[in-house]
């Protein structure tokens, strides 16, 4: 069968650390072994096959994997596979991948360390064929500061040979040099930031955000693809997340961030604002909005020069408001120059709850809504099976905020899904505009379904697993996260466009 269509994926496949570390960081997630299990589903309408090439970084030699050895994929089902239990892939192996199938798939990647005393299930999406451009941004990267490092790797698209610069930029908007790497065809450079062999820095400390550019390495002129995958690892804690780069055409004036906390649920939310553009400032404001709609604060307005990312904290809007207990949603708006952000949630710097201490997630903010949006990963513990002592980084439970960021009201119907596309539950979400909902199998009255754990959505009583959650907005315009949860720990994914 002729492959169509592709998922990339550029993080972090890894048996092994990721490179030398201190004593000290080996206390810390920069220090741990890192594996890879890849959750995806068929969001298309007919059966189909999937195909699996891996490439170990530097390498242009495929290894083939067949994750349904043979069979199909029914529309509207969801696998997973491991990556341990892949031939040809050896300890230490870390790289890339390219899934190809006939029919549109989505894939969430889970990142996890076997290593003793982590609970952490670092999450972000595949990236389709369409995301990869010739030039990309990685809103924030760090260096041994706040005693976290960014591990970030950039895939080549092209059947061919590309050459990459990435060029770093301070919290000032200064430039701190470039350096090229050359990627052989579908493989990956991996660049530790606290390595300066791989930055070209002149110290092993920063705090910043980076681009990156291509072109074919036969001309040296010829624009290429690439896409760029992201790690922020605690070098004192285990604890880390992922998160994807941004193509310099999801740039935008308005920026939309489908959660924004203060000390509420015990966390907070920080949002890290890129400019996307090489020459003049972008001018933001972010403007907070409650759950019903209305306006409650604005933030701003910052001067953001060209490659500068400036770190908004939900809790402090300079216009004064008191945002204890806040929930919402966000939006960034830019005059100027066009902006990328992303969004962070962890445990709250002034009203800490027990259990949330470990929460560290990071999600995309988008440019733009979808009428259909998929989350392939979507599971639901029972109380005993959650809160069990023993569940540490075990089972889970998957939180959803769906954000309308259309100008009128929305009816958001989300379609809970078993392992062979079956739909087996609906929850309907009426949305105001500018507003955020927010679903979950048990709200969704999901549980203990088609073969499932009772009191469970996505556990199986034969001991599989996998379950999936499709929301359509009825022609309106929705963005969406999922909050995956373990006792103590979190982390989350944006939803993604049903081609």
């Amino acid at each position: 069968m002729k492959k169509a269509l592709v998922i990339l994926i550029a993080l972090a496949f890894v048996f092994g650390v990721f490179g030398a570390t201190s004593a000290a960081q080996a206390q810390g997630a920069r220090g741990a072994s890192w594996v890879v299990s890849v959750t995806y589903a068929n969001v298309g309408t007919a059966a189909t096959d999937v195909q699996v090439n891996f490439y170990e970084e530097g390498s242009a030699t495929p290894i083939t994997f067949d994750p349904l050895d043979g069979g199909t994929l029914g529309a509207g089902a969801g696998r997973s596979f491991f990556i341990g239990k892949v031939g040809g892939i050896d300890t230490g192996f870390r790289g890339s991948a390219v899934m190809a199938s006939s029919q549109p798939l989505v894939a969430t990647v889970v990142q996890f360390s076997q290593d003793a005393g982590f609970k952490m299930r670092l999450l972000s999406n595949g990236f389709q064929g369409a995301q990869s451009s010739d030039s990309y941004l990685i809103a924030t990267t760090l260096a041994n500061s706040f005693s976290r490092t960014t591990v970030f790797s950039v895939q080549n698209t092209e059947a061919e040979e590309i050459t990459a610069t990435v060029e770093f930029f301070d919290t000032d908007g200064n430039s701190q040099g470039t350096v090229d790497y050359d990627i052989p065809a579908y493989s990956t450079k991996y660049i530790e930031m606290d390595k300066t062999a791989d930055t070209g820095l002149a110290s092993s400390t920063f705090n910043g955000s980076a681009t990156v550019t291509a072109v074919l390495k036969s001309d040296g002129t010829t624009a290429a693809n690439v896409v760029a995958g992201v790690s922020e690892l605690y070098t004192n804690q285990n604890i880390a997340a992922n998160f994807e780069g941004l193509p310099d055409f999801a740039a935008a004036n308005t920026i939309y961030m489908s959660t924004g906390l203060c000390e509420n649920f015990g966390l907070d939310t920080f949002y890290a604002v890129q400019n996307a553009e090489t020459a003049g400032d972008a001018v933001i404001t972010v403007h907070y909005f409650d759950k019903d709609g209305n306006a409650v604060a604005d933030d701003g307005p910052y001067t953001i020069g060209p490659g500068q990312k400036k770190s908004i904290r939900t809790c402090d809007p300079s216009d004064g408001t008191n945002m204890s207990g806040f929930t919402g949603s966000a939006k960034v708006d830019s005059t100027g120059a066009k902006i990328v952000a992303v969004g962070k949630a962890q445990g709250s710097l002034n009203a800490p709850e027990a259990g949330k201490e470990d929460v560290f997630t990071i999600f995309m903010g988008q440019e733009a809504g979808f009428d259909t949006l998929a989350l392939p990963f979507v599971r639901w513990a029972s109380d005993a099976n959650f809160n069990d002592s023993g569940n540490v980084g075990g089972k889970q439970r998957a939180f959803i905020a769906v954000q309308n960021i259309g100008s009128s009201a929305a009816t958001v119907d989300c379609d809970y899904t078993d392992t062979d596309g079956n739909v087996v539950a609906t929850h309907t979400l009426n949305i105001p505009a500018n507003s955020k909902a927010n679903t979950n199998a048990s709200l969704a009255g999901a549980l203990g379904l088609s073969g499932m754990n009772p009191g469970e959505f996505g556990y199986y009583t034969d001991g599989s697993f996998g379950g999936a959650v499709i929301c359509d907005a009825n022609g309106g315009e929705i963005i969406a996260i999922a909050r995956v949860q373990h006792p103590g720990a979190g982390e989350d994914y944006n939803g993604a466009e049903v081609p």
